[in-house]
């Protein structure tokens, strides 16, 4: 069981987004198991040998109890029945209050239905005689969207200003993915010297919106429920 479960569809997703969001989670207690739908074995830099290796010093690195990682194909990710049937299985058996995954607008066409995934079954996780197996029907109470390379209307920035300088480290879990000078391997978007600043410059700009140094943006499907007001108020920035 774990109390977060947040999915990617490529490993380094789930550092590179919502990184923050997790060590926070996991510095008050919370357990955190990741999911990725595909090895990542499609990308032009680095292999799926490689890619698990980093994964896993990745999810050392974020302190998360487990992570899973699936083929379904690097490039041919799509919302499909299985990858439907294995986003219930996950969510059944790890029985989380939240689940984390990319959001389904997005430039990436695996991100995108990794998020098309997820939205198509938040209802029916808890549905008895959908696809039953060996675990319980369950029905996490919050979903939250990550934001990849296309914007979207932003309901959540989380704080992740104390965490910064971890979630970097775990984003430098994966070499082959960054900028080295030095590789021979073709040029890529993240292998760039210009991605990290840009990178980092997102995270500045929506920790400027919500008056902290860096956040990470979120999209909550309907309202944001608010249990404690005043805290709420307290933490508002104009």
């Amino acid at each position: 069981m774990a109390d977060v479960l947040a999915i990617g569809a490529h490993p380094d997703d789930v550092e590179l987004t919502m990184g923050g969001l997790l060590l926070r989670l996991v510095d008050a207690g919370r357990s955190v198991a990741i999911l990725d739908l595909t090895r990542g074995e499609g990308g032009t830099r680095g292999t799926a040998e490689t890619r698990a290796a980093e994964a896993a010093a990745g999810a050392r690195a974020l302190g998360a109890a487990e992570r899973t990682i699936l083929d379904f194909g690097d490039g041919l990710l799509e919302p499909s029945l299985p990858v439907r049937r294995a986003v219930v299985a996950a969510i059944r058996r790890h029985r989380p209050s939240l689940v984390v995954a990319p959001h389904w607008r997005d430039l990436h066409p695996d991100h995108a239905a990794a998020g098309r995934a997820v939205r198509a079954v938040r209802y029916v996780c808890g549905m008895p005689k959908w696809d039953p197996g060996p675990h319980a029907p369950h029905r996490p109470s919050t979903f939250l969207f990550s934001m990849h390379h296309t914007e979207f209307r932003v309901s959540v920035v989380v704080d992740v200003t104390s965490v910064w300088e971890r979630k970097c480290a775990a984003v430098r879990c994966y070499p082959s993915q960054l900028h080295d000078p030095a590789s021979k391997e073709p040029r890529t978007s993240i292998a760039s010297d210009e991605f990290v600043p840009r990178w980092e410059a997102r995270h500045r700009w929506f920790g400027s919106r919500a008056g902290v140094r860096f956040g990470e943006p979120y999209f909550h499907d309907g309202p944001v429920p608010v249990h404690d007001p005043v805290a709420l108020l307290g933490a508002a920035r104009p």
